[in-house]
This record gives structure tokens, C-alpha cells and sequence, in this order.
């Protein structure tokens, strides 16, 4: 089995090679650790802050709206939060007041930080657009563009325009 492990480093080394690290595009991971006697308080508090309408008006302000969350949940957070310490009180697994109240605060803060995610992919994505529609613009071709169009339209066309040139091919003729 160790052979097995080794065998591609070795085949590395004779060709030259080293192992490269890949650098994480996205450094930024949203974690947090709790025992398991407080789950159903974290999840109440986390469904009061996920569960509400999101306005998407064009501009990047959803980390103002996550931000929001944490005053519109205040009572569900002091609610959750009592309870949790409660839960404690002669369990085999402990945590202070101090670190609940710390859990929570994290909790808060991991929810306007997804918000602030969502914003800076708004952004990009907007960039995006911007610089697609600038390439666009200024690869665009120049002087007589034929547009294709479909059947119904050019028949329609045709339609409207009939009458005009029967009048002006009576008038040469």
C-alpha cells in the first residue's frame, strides 16, 4: 500500500516535476461549530433570518437587506439564545454563556456576510455585461448589416408596402 503512495511522487521526480499547490479562488468559507443539544435553537434563529423576501431592485444592496435580518430576528435570537443557555444547565457538554451568546453573534454574522457574497457576484456579473456590451460595441460591424428576419415579419412588411408601390409603378407605367 505505501508503495502504491509513493509510486506517483516518484514518477514526479524522474520527469522533472514538483507537486504544484492550487491556490483557492475563494478563500472565504462560513463555518460554525455547536453542539448538538443547542441544534434546534441555531436552526430557528438561522430560519428566521433565511425566511423573508429578498427585493432585487438592480443594485447591489443585499447586504443591507441580510444586515436587516438581524434586527427584524432580535426577538427570535433572544428567544433562541435563552433557550440554548437553559440547555445547558446540567448537560455533560458545556458552554458558557459568554460562547452562546458568541455562537449567535457568529451565526448573525455569517448571514450578512452571504449577503455581502451575493453583492460582490452581482457586481461581477454586471461587469461582465458591461464588458461583453463594450467588446460588442466596438466589434460591431460597420456600414450595410443584412438582418435576417423571421417569414411573418417580411411578409407583413411586404403587405403594409404593397399598395404604396402598386401607386408608384402605375404612375411610371
Amino acid at each position: 500500500m505505501i508503495v502504491a503512495l509513493l509510486l506517483p511522487l516518484m514518477a514526479l521526480q524522474a520527469a522533472g516535476e514538483t507537486l504544484v499547490a492550487v491556490k483557492n479562488e475563494n478563500p472565504e468559507t462560513w463555518t460554525v461549530e455547536y453542539p448538538r443539544l443547542i441544534q434546534p435553537q441555531v436552526a430557528d434563529y438561522r430560519r428566521c433570518l433565511a425566511v423573508t423576501d429578498r427585493r432585487i431592485s438592480g443594485k447591489a444592496d443585499f447586504e443591507q437587506q441580510h444586515a436587516g435580518d438581524l434586527a427584524r430576528c432580535t426577538e427570535a435570537r433572544d428567544k433562541a439564545v435563552a433557550e440554548a443557555k437553559a440547555a445547558f444547565v446540567g448537560a455533560k457538554t458545556a458552554m458558557t454563556p459568554a460562547e452562546v451568546e458568541q455562537l449567535f453573534a457568529e451565526v448573525g454574522r455569517i448571514h450578512v456576510a452571504r449577503g455581502r457574497d451575493l453583492d460582490r457576484q452581482f457586481l461581477a456579473r454586471m461587469a461582465g455585461a458591461a464588458a461583453a456590451k463594450t467588446t460588442y460595441e466596438a466589434n460591431r460591424p460597420k456600414g450595410l448589416v443584412i438582418e435576417l428576419r423571421d417569414a411573418s415579419v417580411v411578409k407583413a412588411r411586404t403587405d403594409a408596402t404593397a399598395p404604396a408601390a402598386a401607386a408608384e409603378q402605375d404612375k411610371d407605367g
